[in-house]
């Protein structure tokens, strides 16, 4: 049985620099609104892909977007804004340019964190590309922290999930992706249907898991 444990006496989910976050859920499980939530706590610059285009996150104060995948127009804004949101065309929204885009500004920047929505664009044949796999693994280094969202669990490489410090689980509808977050944590409580605006986050590290919700103004 989940206890909802939300509270002042609770230590909120903050993403430091070199830590990688995954969020799991639904279409309407209040991803893009944690998101922003977290993005808001954490204490870095933070360039946003997203290829959906969502809206959500233009509610972020000081944030500001690039419509390409230019490094030299994002690095502009990155030095007058605190989120660059970076909606590529249509064109670029393929596997190989946007990994191609995770590596270069994996090899440009440190201290930077990269949040990623929607995870499974990036993957090909289930496969996370080198750019992916470079910020994921010798960016920590690099004090490169990650904010993955994904839809489809399921869908996603072991590799982002063995490479996540914390990893969320929001609203899921299909047993497929909650049976794969059972699978990645090794904890049951996945498999709960939280309400829409909850989520469960487990650490990795010390194989604890809460329960939080609704995500706070």
């Amino acid at each position: 049985m989940l206890t909802l444990s939300w509270g002042r006496t609770m230590e909120l989910p903050i993403i430091k620099p070199g830590k990688r976050v995954l969020i799991a859920g639904m279409t309407g499980s209040g991803k893009s609104t944690l998101a922003c939530w977290l993005l808001k706590r954490s204490p870095l610059t933070w360039v946003i892909l997203n290829p959906k285009h969502t809206s959500a996150y233009q509610t972020l104060e000081d944030s500001t977007v690039v419509s390409s995948l230019d490094l030299v127009k994002i690095e502009r804004a990155m030095m007058r804004h605190r989120y660059v949101i970076v909606n590529p065309n249509s064109r670029d929204c393929t596997p190989d340019i946007l990994d191609d885009f995770i590596m270069r500004l994996h090899e440009s920047f440190f201290n930077l964190g990269l949040c990623c929505d929607e995870l499974y664009s990036l993957h090909k044949n289930g496969v996370a590309g080198q750019g992916l796999i470079g910020w994921l693994t010798r960016g920590r280094e690099l004090k490169q922290s990650f904010l993955g969202l994904t839809q489809r669990p399921a869908w996603l490489s072991q590799f982002l999930f063995s490479e996540s410090d914390f990893i969320c689980g929001m609203m899921l509808r299909l047993d497929k992706d909650r049976k794969r977050m059972i699978e990645m944590t090794g904890r049951s409580e996945f498999a709960a249907r939280v309400p829409p605006r909850h989520w469960l986050w487990y650490q990795g590290e010390t194989d604890d898991i809460k329960y939080f919700g609704p995500v706070p103004p």
